[in-house]
């Protein structure tokens, strides 16, 4: 009798411990999934933000510093919502204007290409724009 007590208590010891082995696992399993989506999610929105952001080309940035045009975390937002308008309307290169600025931008990439202030624009002519924003 002691014999059918030991092998059930083995049979009922193996059987626990590999229950356990599958639920550790399971549980290893749902911890890399939820990782993998928070991941996902943490990339989308970092990829989102990135193409919200308005950049400038080292040209325009050099443009920007020598004409003495600030830039603020509010005109950037308002030349993004530019940006977005030019692309609703299929506008590559787009010719924004803004208080008494001009930014020469590539509206897909939000790029700013140049920028001239209200002096430089005296007698200039635009060329390779696809359109115009007024903000």
């Amino acid at each position: 009798m002691a014999d059918g007590i030991n092998g059930n208590y083995y049979r009922l010891n193996d059987a626990i411990i590999r229950q356990t082995e599958r639920l550790s696992n399971a549980n290893q399993n749902q911890a890399v999934n939820d990782k993998q989506k928070t991941e996902t999610s943490f990339k989308d929105l970092l990829d989102q933000q990135i193409k919200n952001t308005v950049t400038f080309t080292k040209h325009a940035s050099i443009r920007k510093e020598q004409r003495n045009i600030e830039v603020t975390d509010s005109d950037l937002e308002k030349l993004g919502d530019a940006c977005d308008k030019a692309q609703e309307k299929g506008i590559g290169n787009a010719l924004i204007m803004m208080d008494n600025s001009a930014f020469i931008v590539n509206a897909a990439d939000k790029r700013v290409i140049t920028v001239m202030d209200k002096n430089e624009m005296k007698n200039k002519l635009f060329n390779d724009i696809d359109g115009a924003v007024f903000i």
